[in-house]
């Protein structure tokens, strides 16, 4: 852990937030580059989009801020349970626990109608990934288009979808597609336990871009182990498709796994990659989802402001007041931030 890190986790409880809100600001004035980039990113942001900012507070966490408390109509759920094939190194199944399970298509449909009857709006289905790196979901189509049938909002998390579920995602007339995306072969081997290249990873986007699905690409910044590798070519990349939202999130590190001691990339570079991203597709809905690191929160949810972000998932209440400071007006919105 560095030195910043030490200093933000010992004096945080004890001092006020706004304090160290404004004090961790000014080292953003004492780096050489960072001021200018964010100035560009925060001025192209205000010319390509609406004076409005989205904050994301979806039913998996519950939220309770001064501006909004959430009440859980927008729920995830695991067709996998907390079983992965893949026992990728940042998460081994932990962050499938906190989901509902619904590990037949049947279970899925009987949970859909139950949620649905207490108010739920939305889903968002997702599970571990077999050997081939493939969320499981052939077996789900008809239980998805029952879901539509419930008019419930579906997201669904891919992972290298072949053609035949992307036809089939497409048929069962599915909101949103999210896939997770990887610039760099040896993280894929070394982090996700898989044997391809960035290739497949590109295949798979087009495959299910040719369906005319709506495709969210999710991008994890520090994937191997808190490095950067091949993150920012990917990004750039992704101005070769029609997207209409990119999510990007931080590697987080998660107790009791590989990475559960690691330094993920400090909140400099984060909001760094964050603001060239803006620059590389301005056209693009930039959001930035829940995975980033609990420390640094109040300095890094500022910086995603000023690098042009367009939405931002469970805000803190500070960063919702530096929005409205900074000119922009406030959603709040129980959805994933991949949806808005």
């Amino acid at each position: 852990m560095n030195s910043r890190d030490d200093l933000l986790k010992k004096e945080i409880p004890n001092r006020d937030l706004e304090q160290t809100f404004t004090e961790g600001w000014k080292e953003f004035e004492q780096s050489p580059n960072l001021p200018k980039l964010l100035t560009e990113a925060w001025n192209l942001r205000r010319k390509t989009f609406p004076d409005v900012i989205h904050f994301a507070v979806p039913g998996g966490r519950h939220y309770d801020g001064k501006h909004f408390s959430n009440s859980g109509r927008f729920l995830n759920v695991s067709i996998t349970g907390d079983a992965c094939a893949l026992h990728c190194d940042h998460c081994q199944g932990t962050m499938l626990k906190g989901m509902i399970p619904a590990l037949t298509p049947d279970k899925l449909q009987e949970l859909g109608t139950k949620l649905r009857e207490k108010g739920v709006t939305g889903l968002l289905i997702t599970g571990g990934c077999n050997n081939d790196g493939q969320v499981p979901l052939k077996p789900y189509l008809s239980a998805l288009s029952y879901l539509k049938s419930l008019d419930l909002t579906v997201h669904v998390h891919t992972g290298l979808a072949d053609k035949e579920t992307a036809v089939g995602l497409k048929q069962a007339g599915v909101d949103k597609v999210f896939l997770d995306m990887i610039g760099d072969a040896a993280t894929i081997r070394k982090v996700y336990h898989l044997d391809r290249q960035p290739s497949a990873f590109r295949e798979a986007l087009e495959i299910l871009l040719a369906e005319g699905l709506e495709v969210v690409p999710h991008v994890v910044i520090g994937l191997n182990y808190g490095e950067i590798l091949g993150e920012e070519n990917l990004i750039q990349s992704l101005s070769d498709y029609p997207l209409e939202t990119l999510v990007l999130v931080a590697l987080r590190p998660v107790p009791n796994t590989p990475m559960g001691l690691v330094n993920g990339p400090d909140a400099e570079e984060i909001i760094r990659i964050t603001a060239q991203t803006r620059l590389w597709n301005p056209t693009l809905k930039l959001s930035f989802g829940c995975a980033r690191p609990y420390t640094e929160k109040a300095y890094l949810e500022r910086g995603l402001i000023e690098a042009g972000i367009n939405t931002l998932a469970y805000p803190l209440d500070e960063t919702i007041d530096y929005a409205i400071e900074r000119g922009l007006k406030p959603v709040m919105s129980e959805m994933c931030c991949g949806g808005l």
